[in-house]
Parts: structure tokens; sequence; C-alpha cells
């Protein structure tokens, strides 16, 4: 299942990609996010970030691991979060206001939960549009 959206943020592309490349900035906009760390501040390929989601049901913790990495313009994180192992993909391109940034979740429902992967992929897409909504306030300065 892949799930896509995107957004316009009127900021430098540079700067857009560097607040959604640290993970660590994802609790003030992803609000499924509770906590992150990492052993680093260094953020590229094999960077591990130790994350606490809240998602739709219970708190679970688990890891992103970036697996690739194209500076200012590509971020791909490989997510074990329980049986779950979704990989997203943030990725920046200018456009006329800024900056287009385009995510994007792939993830493999499993076993009971394979029969609700249209129920699923619905929860992702308009939890992953209020995400990027977030973002694009935070980021232009109207949200705080």
């Amino acid at each position: 299942m892949k799930v896509e959206e995107e957004i316009s943020i009127a900021r430098p592309q540079g700067e857009v990609f560097a607040y959604i490349a640290d993970v660590r900035n994802d609790p003030s906009w992803h609000t499924d996010v509770l906590e992150v760390r990492s052993s680093t501040d260094v953020v590229g390929p094999g960077t591990v970030f130790d994350v606490k989601v809240k998602p739709s049901m219970g708190v679970s913790e688990g890891t992103m691991t970036v697996s690739r990495f194209e500076p200012a313009t590509l971020i791909e994180f490989r997510g074990q979060m329980g049986k779950m192992a979704p990989t997203v993909t943030n990725i920046c391109e200018p456009d006329a206001n800024g900056t287009r940034v385009t995510r994007r979740v792939e993830l493999e429902p499993s076993g009971p939960m394979r029969l609700m992967t249209p129920m699923i992929k619905r929860m992702i897409a308009k939890s992953n549009q209020g995400f990027l909504t977030n973002l694009k306030r935070l980021l232009e300065g109207s949200g705080g």
C-alpha cells in the first residue's frame, strides 16, 4: 500500500528539507510522534532515530533508519514499529511558492490487518495531509 500527499510551503527548499530530515523535529508537526532520540547530531544514510508514536491504537516504540539521502531533495526512512515496517519518503522540490513537499508512506499490513487495508490507506492519507498542513503553518510562521 502506498499513500502520497503533497503541499507547497513558502520557504526555501534547503530550509524545509533540513527541518524534516531531522526526525527530532517531528513532534512539532507530526502529531502521532511523541518522542524522538538519536545518538548523533548528523543526519545521513544509516542514521537511526528511536521513536515513540501514538497512532490511532496505543503507544508504540521503534526505530526509523535513514535508508536514502539526497541532500536538500530526498530522505527515506525504513521503520520498524513492532510488526509494522513502514517506509517514509519525504521529497522537497522547488515550486513557484518556495518548496513542494511530497510525503510518501509505504506499508504492507499483514495478517488480519490486511483486510483493513482500504480503511488504513484512507486514515494515513488524511493524517499525512494534516501533518503537512502543520508543517506548513510552523515553517511559514503562522502557527506559533
